[in-house]
């Protein structure tokens, strides 16, 4: 659901914001600061935390948090949290309004850096 995201970019843009910034500074690594599409590089641990900011246009003020749980030697929990403080009303009816939607932007999401992260676990063990 790529497009969706770059669609919020587009409004995003139209609404004064900062819009959908594809590219980043390094392919893999990120720092505190660093920018990734519309969102701030806020808090990274590597291989446990990374907690973005949202820097689009919004009634309030977002973030976007991926923590990471070893289960075992083999295994690991990722763990995708959303926070939103709303400003106001129209802030609690955008969250609410907007809350199916955000579900499967997220779902696909967190569901896509799993896939992701297994087809890389799977390249390396294979080689």
């Amino acid at each position: 659901m790529n497009w969706l995201w770059r669609l919020r970019g587009y409004i995003d843009r139209i609404v004064g914001g900062v819009g959908y910034r594809s590219g980043r500074r390094h392919p893999k690594d990120l720092r505190v600061g660093d920018t990734l599409d519309f969102w701030r590089v806020e808090s990274v641990s590597p291989g446990k935390l990374l907690r973005l900011r949202a820097e689009m246009k919004l009634p309030g003020n977002g973030w976007l948090q991926f923590e990471s749980e070893k289960i075992s030697e083999t295994t690991s929990r990722l763990i995708q949290t959303v926070f939103f403080a709303p400003k106001g009303l129209f802030g609690f009816i955008y969250w609410y309004a907007l809350y199916p939607i955000h579900s499967l932007l997220l779902q696909g999401t967190i569901s896509n850096i799993a896939r992701s992260s297994e087809l890389s676990d799977h390249q390396s063990t294979s080689r």
